[in-house]
């Protein structure tokens, strides 16, 4: 019996499910590409309400955490801070292990973001009998190299919200694959999030109401970077919108939206967009959206080459859509095996991409929707 008790102990030990294991967290200094210091490390709990477990000020290369719980379904958080910019990772522990072994990567910062290439892939608005929905994304690229975090207090990161917004949906920053919550901040020199531009593509995503009327208001957006094409889309697609140098691009009536865009906007530029006519429902939105038609779009944006191949592929999916519609079962068969097989093509060029090109991966991605919505409807 004491065999099997000592046993037993020695496997609760061994598995992390009695007493608890050590995590070696490394400091990693990505602009420098050498060990690195931290101002602060933070172990924290994700499956106890981000609950801190342990920390450590002022780390040079790496610090220990002892007795941290390491059994089956916990998920901890690994923080370091340096320079005010906070940095992340994720880690769960194996249940057969006892010591663990974590990176986590930090940045030089600089307050002069020098490198940073904008767009704004989207501000679309939408007009309801008594109020405009706005969803906007801007996008920023901070390309530095050597890399390095952008920022200063209280935030760098431009933006704006108009003042007689009824609703803020939300806004919230995205650096990596988590977007979190921001907020706002007023200062004299205008408003800004209190977040750092990290290394490589920052998502930031703002949906607000404002009031409206049919007989028309005007809203106003301020553009704080150089933004090469800034895209509008309005719902519904009678509404009338004008603003300087904006022209109507196309239609997308699977989204029920009409395409506009603004080339070559300046920053410091304030568009003045004015808005007037009759607006949709709720209702009528949501069944607009749900028709599910494919439509090109006569769009051309910096890598028009892919554009282009964007476009043939979705003409030649019109041709197959109309040819199935008429053709034996047998030939409607071949038709969809060349969806399938274009469907696999984009899919292995995606996987090549997804990691070392956004912009051509985002039309990739594009294409592979459109045949895959195809593939839905004629199976």
């Amino acid at each position: 019996m004491r065999r099997i008790i000592r046993f037993g102990l020695l496997a609760l030990m061994g598995t992390g499910l009695l007493w608890g294991g050590t995590v070696n967290v490394s400091i990693y200094n990505g602009t420098v590409q050498k060990p690195g210091r931290a101002d602060r490390v933070v172990l924290l709990d994700l499956s106890a309400a981000m609950s801190e477990i342990a920390a450590a000020d002022d780390v040079n290369g790496t610090v220990r955490f002892e007795n941290v719980t390491g059994r089956s379904q916990k998920q901890y958080l690994l923080q370091a801070v340096l320079g005010g910019v906070t940095y992340s990772t994720m880690f769960v522990p194996s249940v057969d292990q006892v010591n663990w072994n974590e990176t986590v990567t930090v940045y030089d910062v600089e307050a002069n973001p020098s490198s940073v290439v904008a767009s704004v892939p989207f501000f679309v608005i939408y007009a309801f009998p008594d109020r405009i929905y706005v969803q906007k994304r801007l996008v920023l690229d901070n390309q530095s190299e050597p890399p390095v975090s952008y920022f200063k207090a209280p935030g760098i990161i431009d933006v704006y919200i108009p003042e007689d917004v009824s609703e803020l949906d939300y806004l919230t920053v995205k650096n990596s694959n988590m977007p979190l919550r921001s907020q706002m901040v007023d200062t004299d020199e205008g408003q800004i999030l209190p977040n750092a531009l990290k290394p490589g593509t920052t998502e930031i995503d703002i949906a607000y109401y404002v009031p409206y009327t049919p007989a028309g208001r005007e809203l106003i957006e301020k553009v704080a970077y150089d933004v090469d094409h800034f895209h509008v889309y309005t719902m519904p697609l009678e509404l009338n919108i004008a603003a300087a140098g904006l022209s109507r691009e196309g239609t997308d009536s699977e989204n029920g939206l009409a395409i506009y865009a603004i080339s070559k906007v300046p920053a410091g530029t304030q568009l003045s967009f004015k808005i007037s006519g009759a607006g949709i429902s709720e209702a009528q939105s949501q069944q607009q959206q749900s028709q599910g038609q494919i439509v090109v779009e006569n769009r051309m944006g910096a890598n028009s080459e892919y554009v282009i191949v964007g476009i043939l592929i979705l003409l030649i999916i019109l041709a197959l859509v109309t040819s199935i519609s008429k053709q034996s079962a047998d030939i409607k068969q071949d038709s969809l095996q060349s969806l399938k097989t274009q469907h696999k093509t984009l899919l292995q060029a995606y996987a090549k991409v997804r990691t070392v090109d956004a912009k051509q991966a985002e039309i990739l991605m594009d294409q592979l929707i459109a045949v895959y919505k195809t593939l839905e409807r004629f199976q």
